[in-house]
């Protein structure tokens, strides 16, 4: 199979629950092949009866630096107008947006989330981004808060973004990043003592970028790259849960397989720890933010 992104031929990279990941040798893009089917990520991935993101009925009480961040970017860069939330969530986002006088308005396939979002006077449709015929040239920013890596085409994506965006429009992508300590220690874990890679999730990661293959993307599809910052890797338990070895171990009580959750955890323990310690020399860390602006047709 093609890359996406540069076109060369890519070959398998790693398996994980079940499904194959391919990797381009060219630009390093990683994504799920076969791809699922689209109706089974709506209805048995993403939906309400699904229990997706039925955490997120508790809401967000104040900005977190993550969002602070990005609306004091923007209100840099575009000042205050029409925003869109790609795969906005309960909205909370989009909440501190519209308290800072951005117009927001909000997409989500959620059926629970969504209607969160709708209860907090939000503008929000529920379906994709295509599904919502938004105007062209109608946005001042859209925002993809960790969704591109989420969709079965990243392209369709962004070519609808730049569509709905004003000529001076910016483009705000949210995206882990394979091209990190993070990223790259947990996977030397997975190669030398085959535990887990918890950076995959599949099915909803469905695409794994870094900074330079997502820059390259992004010119590509009628956009110039501005600026990139980074946080951190998501929490520690987060990580963990993502190594599926305690549903293992509940599922199979063995000791072979106690004593390697209880190794594979204190790996990840310690260079978690490692990470935090070697934050302030990191050019680039596990959370990519790449801002871009739109090209004029």
């Amino acid at each position: 199979m093609n890359c996406l992104i540069c076109n060369n031929k890519t070959a398998f990279f790693v398996e994980k629950d079940r499904y194959g990941y391919q990797k381009c040798p060219a630009c390093g893009l990683v994504f799920v092949n076969p791809q699922p089917d689209e109706r089974h990520l709506q209805e048995e991935v993403y939906s309400k009866k699904a229990g997706y993101q039925k955490h997120r009925k508790k809401l967000a009480v104040k900005e977190s630096r993550h969002i602070k961040k990005i609306l004091n970017y923007l209100q840099k860069t575009v000042s205050n107008g029409k925003l869109l939330d790609v795969g906005c969530s309960n909205g909370d986002f989009l909440f501190f947006a519209k308290q800072r006088g951005f117009e927001t308005y909000g997409v989500e396939i959620n059926e629970l989330t969504a209607e969160i979002a709708r209860s907090r006077e939000l503008n929000v449709k529920q379906g994709t981004l295509k599904d919502a015929h938004y105007a062209d040239n109608f946005f001042d920013t859209v925002f993809l808060g960790d969704i591109i890596e989420h969709v079965k085409n990243p392209k369709e994506l962004l070519v609808e973004s730049h569509r709905v965006l004003k000529s001076t429009g910016v483009l705000v992508i949210s995206t882990p990043n394979l091209d990190s300590f993070w990223a790259k220690t947990t996977f030397k874990l997975y190669k030398r003592f085959n535990i887990s890679w918890s950076v995959l999730t599949p099915p909803h990661h469905l695409f794994q970028f870094s900074e330079d293959n997502l820059k390259q993307f992004l010119t590509q599809n009628g956009f110039t790259p501005m600026t990139a910052w980074f946080r951190r890797p998501p929490t520690l338990l987060y990580e963990l849960g993502s190594l599926h070895l305690w549903g293992k171990w509940k599922r199979q009580k063995t000791l072979k397989n106690f004593f390697f959750m209880f190794f594979a955890f204190g790996a990840y323990v310690k260079l978690y720890v490692l990470d935090i310690l070697i934050t302030p020399w990191k050019e680039k860390d596990f959370g990519m933010i790449l801002c871009s602006k739109k090209i004029k047709n």
